[in-house]
């Protein structure tokens, strides 16, 4: 079996894109691979019992109704060639459907691994002890339904393949209206990110997909990169109806006749340090090879007794290929939309045998750990590394400073009360309280944008946030400010005022009149700017109420140069009315605070809390243009 058509545009973008030493590039395929037995078991599924249709299973031979790690890394041999996996793979069985008979059609199969790094020096780890996924969904009737990315499974119908491979034509699904004379490829691709925690869930989220299928990076949340299976079987239709179309002939095991049900399934049984060995065997990571091409793989190779392996523990039936038969396994009838139809009478299940049954192992990981967690002290502000997508932080805001630095940021989130800081496009600091576990973890080189205010340091990238955390900063304190009531330097409202139920220029403006004012307009939050403006209201509006660091919050009072009055351009110093005075009174000196009226502020103005989290996947406007002036961000803040 040659190469489909989707992995040479595959591997010739790779070709294109980047050099062949890259390990990242890196993508084995097995093509000695043989059937192991078809049958009606699914541990994964139906452990300890049977299967709802039919599967055409490959690997290890102690595949049985349970599954456990060490019973299955222990089997006796293997149907793939490279005897140090004992793993097994399978997807349900092909049918090809004609005068109310099915006939089970033979496939060839291999697999590939596509070895795409999360970062150049940290090498693919190997499948744990006892993983197990399922990708696919086996009741989908349009690939929407599948809940996969685009790619994650492909038809490819192989009409001149071996003559020529770009004569082979894709589908949506496997109803061709042509003839397939050289096979009929599906295939799988399982996502390539684990949690580090969970062998298995039922929803399937204990894995994910990078960024971009299997050659992305992965999210914050699935920081473990395994090797990037995809499972191909090529079904040979052809020497069951040579020069027949294939549409509206062919069906699933399950009785789905649009294609859409195809799904894949792998339970480990990899020698993982083997494995492992390979995978850090640099003879074994320079492009696309074939397992044997690998040494420290090749010394497992044996493809004599994979033809040769037999199921160990006993078969629950068997079903030979290309022999008709008048009826689905099972009760599936032919089904193509709404719900799965029932069968009456019912179709009674085979015994299961005792030797198909056994334990089952952990569905929680608790060997040595695959992360490598970055250490974050108290006090201290950690870099993280490079982090982006549709959202980075949780609870997060976002302002800009033409002359940002590090110490800039991170001061402001520590103002706030946010253990994370995060840097963008050289002018942009976002800071939020928690990481959004659907972030990806880029290569330091995306964030490689010089800070505005320090070319020697690197302010984040094009989209991707530089981030950096201090777990001791989770209390809110605008240091420089005693009155309890003040909830700090604010932003106004980008397309109107940030308080909208009264506002009065006044030019003996001091922080008592406009609470005063405010109070006699039964609003409970007042604010000032530009040193003579008072607004109130109860609620901010306008997309107003945005932290910002206290220092620009810099112009005098008019009536009281002692106190500050918001900024000169779109800055509110705010207070909630609704909070205590001290002593009965408002104390608003921009003195140094004590270490207890400190404590008081940051008690009683509360941490901040952001309804919209700030995404970071496009590029932001030239500070030299924007400025701070952001009046296209639409972000609230409680008071």
């Amino acid at each position: 079996m040659k190469v489909t058509l989707s992995i040479i545009t595959l591997l010739g973008f790779i070709a294109q894109t980047s050099s062949a030493v890259d390990p990242g590039l890196a993508a084995w395929h097995l093509d000695n691979m043989y059937p192991l037995v078809s049958e009606r078991l699914d541990p994964i599924v139906a452990p300890n019992g049977i299967a709802s249709h039919l599967h055409r299973i490959i690997g290890g031979s102690a595949f049985g109704a349970n599954y456990n790690y060490d019973q299955y890394n222990g089997a006796s041999c293997s149907s793939a060639a490279v005897q140090a996996d004992k793993s097994n793979y399978w997807m349900p069985q092909l049918f090809w459907r004609e005068n109310n008979t099915y006939v089970p059609l033979k496939a060839g199969t291999r697999f590939y691994y596509f070895l795409h790094r999360n970062n150049i020096n940290e090498p693919v780890k190997p499948f744990p002890p006892g993983l197990r996924m399922l990708a696919g969904n086996l009741n989908a009737k349009t690939y929407a339904d599948t809940g996969l990315p685009t790619g994650a499974l492909n038809f490819i119908c192989l009409k001149n393949h071996f003559s020529t491979p770009n004569g082979d034509t894709a589908g949506p699904d496997f109803n061709f209206n042509i003839d397939c004379p050289q096979g009929l490829v599906t295939t799988v691709r399982f996502p390539t990110c684990w949690d580090g925690v969970n062998l298995y869930k039922s929803d399937g989220s204990h894995m994910k997909y990078t960024d971009n299928l299997q050659f992305g990076v992965c999210p914050l949340s699935h920081p473990v990169r395994l090797p990037g299976i995809m499972l191909e079987y090529t079904w040979q239709t052809y020497t069951y109806r040579p020069g027949v179309p294939l549409k509206d002939k062919l069906i699933w095991a399950n009785g789905d006749t649009t294609g859409y049900g195809l799904h894949a399934d792998f339970v480990n049984g990899w020698d993982t340090d083997i494995l492992n060995q390979a995978l850090n065997d640099p003879d074994c990571l320079t492009g696309e090879m074939t397992m044997t091409a690998c040494p420290t793989l090749a010394m497992y190779m044996n493809a004599a007794t994979a033809q040769s392996c037999q199921p160990e523990r006993g078969a629950l039936e068997s079903f030979p290929d290309f022999q008709p038969i008048a009826s689905l396994p099972g009760c599936n009838l032919p089904w193509a939309s709404g719900s799965k139809p029932a069968c009456n009478p019912a179709v009674p299940n085979p015994t299961l045998p005792a030797s198909l049954k056994g334990t089952d192992g952990s569905l929680v990981y608790s060997g040595p750990s695959y992360t490598n967690s970055t250490v974050s002290p108290p006090n201290t502000w950690t870099r993280q590394g490079c982090i982006g997508g549709a959202t980075s932080l949780v609870n997060s805001f976002q302002y800009s400073d033409a002359a940002m630095t590090q110490d800039k940021c991170q001061s402001t989130c520590a103002e706030w009360g946010m253990q994370y800081s995060g840097l963008l496009s050289g002018a942009y600091c976002v800071c939020g309280s928690d990481v959004d576990p659907g972030a990806f973890h880029y290569a330091d080189t995306s964030c490689n944008s010089k800070c505005g205010g320090d070319q020697t340091q690197t302010c984040g990238g094009n989209g991707k946030l530089e981030l950096f955390r201090n777990p001791s900063a989770t209390t809110v304190n605008h240091a420089g400010i005693t009155d309890p009531q003040y909830i700090g330097c604010r932003r106004e409202g980008g397309n109107g005022h940030a308080l909208t139920a009264a506002y009065i220029n006044y030019d003996s403006m001091t922080i008592d009149w406009c609470k005063n004012y405010c109070t006699a307009q039964k609003q409970t939050i007042a604010a000032i700017e530009f040193g003579r403006t008072c607004m109130c209201g109860n609620s901010w509006a306008n997309g107003g109420g945005i932290p910002y660091p206290q220092n620009q919050c810099n112009v005098p009072c008019k009536g009281n140069t002692s106190q500050m009055c918001g900024g000169s351009q779109i800055t509110l110093s705010t207070f909630n009315l609704t909070l205590p005075r001290a002593g009965g009174s408002a104390s608003s000196s921009a003195s140094a605070p004590s270490s207890s009226s400190a404590s008081a502020s940051a008690t009683q103005s509360g941490v901040v809390t952001i309804t919209k989290t700030v995404t970071v996947t496009g590029a932001c406007s030239s500070p030299a243009t924007r400025r701070r002036n952001h009046r296209d961000l639409k972000f609230f803040a409680d008071a």
